[in-house]
């Protein structure tokens, strides 16, 4: 059941997708058809029923009556008058297929069958012949008052003399209202007839009214205003035509203001875009002007720590383990004690800053990357980040040569590692990080693929620190794409495609 009901349902889905025609035809046809369905099957079921009921009342008369007059036949044994009144009965009522006289055993005295009529379904109707017997009492009772009065006294009692059996036939009757049955549906064919032609017509002269209207609409669709739409209709379809008309007209006018300003907002944009590409390229140049003066300047604070300040340093280390090996020569004292600990402290304070001093200037300038080359300063790097943060898995790979790569393009990806490694280790919270370095053999593009597990962050809701625009700053300005991938759950991907590198020159 839930399967037909389903199965029904998705029929009558099936109704949204038919066309203005189709709909038509169908509330229109349907309901008609149902009404012509039902006209007929009443009028059938009606004249049925007039044929059984016209049946049963003359079946249940003739039989009453030959019942009635079979009695003085039987009880005078004239059977043979009895036979021609029945055979005479059979001819002239069309509707009777038999009748039979029974006697008292039900055995068959008299038949009489109409040898002309069709058989068809029939009826059967049986009554008995009951035999009325009178008799007069003569003699009054003496002992009845009543009586003494009467001179005569009379009984009746009736007995079973036999039973009549009429067969009536339904086929003279059937005959009747079949014609007048096919006169009725005749006339509801053709009201049904009518009915559906008009029902297509209407369907058909609507259908092709809308889609005029549907071509017309395709046409101030397609930017062509100038339709050929004659209002020749009444009523809602001539004023959608009037309105369609109009529309068409008003979009052809608004279309036409509308291209003139188009013209002249996008000659604006033109040149708003013209100066916006030459503001971002030269932007681009100063970024990365100002990255090559940033590490220029870098390189030249690194050589004046490593210089001056670790030069210096080294004199104090100098100075102070002189001091210690003069206060040698001085006899033991308190006063002694106290020259060689200030001097082992100044000695100690002067190696720490040494040391901080040499560490300031890989970060000003790592050394590595003028030793080892991209691919070695980045391995360092890692090997580096390993050592300091072992609850973390660091794994790095490189492809391709690298070694004509120039000094300012390397130390721009150099800095991008480095900026994203900072920013895994500050915040990811990651268990594993992987960097990948490849180098196109045709195009000499650079490709840098850096992943975590970490935490990651929305982009829809955080906004880019820092780091991170440092990060896409110094990729734009090697004319570079890059493209982050974070989820909350899913960790960092930071994919960086550098196409344009100049070779190093000789």
């Amino acid at each position: 059941m839930l399967e037909y009901l389903a199965g029904f349902i998705r029929k009558f889905k099936a109704i949204q997708h038919w066309s203005i025609r189709h709909r038509l035809l169908f509330i229109t046809l349907v309901p008609v058809s149902y009404l012509f369905c039902m006209l007929v099957w009443h009028s059938y079921w009606l004249h049925t029923q007039e044929v059984k009921n016209e049946i049963e009342e003359r079946g249940n008369i003739i039989t009453k009556v030959l019942a009635e007059s079979s009695e003085y036949a039987l009880a005078l044994n004239k059977l043979p008058d009895l036979k021609l009144s029945l055979d005479g009965l059979v001819q002239s009522e069309r509707g009777i297929l038999s009748i039979d006289i029974l006697d008292v055993n039900r055995k068959v005295l008299l038949h009489s069958q109409s040898k002309e009529r069709k058989v068809s379904s029939h009826r059967i109707f049986d009554l008995p012949i009951k035999k009325r017997l009178t008799w007069v009492n003569l003699i009054p009772s003496v002992t009845d008052p009543v009586a003494q009065n009467d001179n005569l006294l009379s009984t009746t009692k009736t007995q079973l003399a036999g039973y009549v059996v009429v067969v009536m036939s339904f086929a003279e009757l059937e005959d009747k209202q079949q014609h007048r049955f096919a006169i009725e549906l005749a006339v509801a064919a053709l009201g049904l007839i009518i009915s559906a032609w008009l029902a297509v017509h209407l369907s058909r002269t609507l259908s092709i009214t809308f889609a005029q209207f549907i071509d017309a609409c395709r046409s101030i669709r397609s930017g062509n205003f100038t339709i050929d739409l004659t209002v020749k209709d009444g009523g809602e379809i001539g004023e959608l035509q009037t309105s369609i008309k109009e529309m068409a007209d008003s979009l052809q006018r608004s279309t036409t203001e509308l291209e003139s300003r188009v013209a002249v907002r996008t000659a604006e944009l033109e040149t708003s875009r013209n100066e916006a590409i030459k503001a971002n390229m030269e932007k681009r140049k100063l970024i990365q002007k100002i990255h090559g003066i940033v590490e220029e300047e870098r390189k030249s604070i690194a050589l004046e720590v490593h210089d001056e300040l670790n030069a210096s340093l080294i004199a104090v280390r100098l100075e102070s383990q002189r001091i210690i090996d003069l206060s040698q020569q001085i006899s033991p004292s308190i006063g002694r004690d106290k020259i060689q600990q200030h001097a082992q402290s100044i000695n100690k304070s002067a190696l720490d800053l040494y040391n901080n001093g040499r560490a300031l200037v890989r970060r000003l300038r790592p050394e590595v990357l003028d030793m080892l080359g991209l691919e070695g300063a980045i391995s360092e790097m890692v090997s580096s980040s390993q050592n300091n943060y072992p609850s973390c898995d660091f794994s790095y790979s490189s492809e391709g040569n690298f070694d004509n790569l120039d000094n300012t393009s390397a130390m721009s990806i150099y800095r991008i590692v480095q900026e994203a490694l900072s920013n895994i280790i500050k915040h990811a919270n990651a268990r594993h990080v992987e960097i990948i370095l490849q180098r196109d053999i045709v195009t000499h593009a650079v490709h840098l693929l850096i992943s975590d597990d970490g935490t990651g962050f929305d982009q829809t809701l955080t906004t880019s620190g820092l780091g991170l625009i440092g990060v896409r700053e110094r990729v734009f300005a090697l004319d570079g794409d890059i493209q982050i991938l974070s989820d909350t759950d899913g960790g960092t991907t930071i994919s960086i495609l550098i196409g344009r590198l100049t070779r190093q020159t000789n």
